[in-house]
C-alpha cells in the first residue's frame, strides 16, 4: 500500500489487526519509480481490484508484472476501467459480475494452487512472444489508430459531415511488424 500519513496508516493497520490480519502482512512504502513499482507488483500473489474506482494505469503495471488481477463491475466509466484491462489482456474470466462471484474467484485463486499457477502463466503469456494480447500489443494499436486516422482524412476530402468512425481490427497478423522500426531522430542543431 502506498504510505499514508501516520494516521491513516494507523487506523488501516488497527482495521486489519480487528479483522484478524496480522500486522506483517500489511506493507506501507513511499512512492518509487517506474521499474521498482513494477517489481513490487510483481512480488504480489493477487491484485484485489476495488469495485469503487477501478484500477487504471496500476492495473496496467500489476498486469505487466505478471501478478493476476480479480476485478468486478461497476455502473459507470471509473468502475469498469480494469475489464477493459483485463480483456484486452484476453483474460475476461478474471471479470466477474458481482461482488459474490468476486470473493468467490479470489479465494479459489487463492486456494487452488493448479488454477493459481494457470491464471498466472496466461496473465505472463499476454505480453510476450510474437502474438501479444491487445492491451500489450503497441504496434496493433498504432495500426488501427492509422486506420483511424486516414478514414477520418479521407471523409474529410470528400466533405463528409463528422461523424463517428468504427475501424476493423487489423489483428494480431494484419500488417508488416518489420515496417514498424523506431524511426530514428537526428537531434537538432541549437538555436
Amino acid at each position: 500500500l502506498l504510505r499514508f500519513p501516520p494516521a491513516g496508516e494507523a487506523n488501516i493497520r488497527r482495521e486489519a489487526e480487528r479483522r484478524g490480519l496480522a500486522r506483517d502482512r500489511l506493507h506501507f512504502t513511499a512512492v518509487s519509480g517506474k521499474d521498482e513499482h513494477i517489481r513490487r507488483g510483481a512480488l504480489a500473489d493477487l491484485f484485489l481490484d476495488t469495485p469503487q474506482c477501478n484500477a487504471h494505469t496500476t492495473g496496467c503495471d500489476i498486469l505487466w508484472g505478471g501478478c493476476p488481477m480479480v476485478t468486478t463491475l461497476g455502473g459507470k466509466m471509473a468502475t469498469r476501467v480494469a475489464a477493459s484491462l483485463l480483456r484486452a489482456a484476453g483474460l475476461p474470466d478474471l471479470v466477474c459480475a458481482g461482488l459474490a462471484e468476486y470473493e468467490d474467484l479470489a479465494v479459489s485463486l487463492a486456494t487452488d494452487g493448479a488454477r493459481y499457477r494457470d491464471v498466472r502463466r496466461r496473465v505472463e503469456a499476454a505480453r510476450s512472444g510474437d502474438a501479444p494480447a491487445p492491451l500489450w500489443d503497441t504496434m496493433r494499436w498504432v495500426r488501427n489508430l492509422e486506420r483511424g486516422v486516414d478514414a477520418v482524412v479521407a471523409a474529410a476530402r470528400r466533405g463528409d459531415a463528422p461523424a463517428d468512425v468504427s475501424v476493423d481490427d487489423v489483428g494480431a497478423e494484419g500488417f508488416d511488424r518489420t515496417a514498424y522500426a523506431p524511426a530514428t531522430v537526428e537531434p537538432s542543431a541549437p538555436r
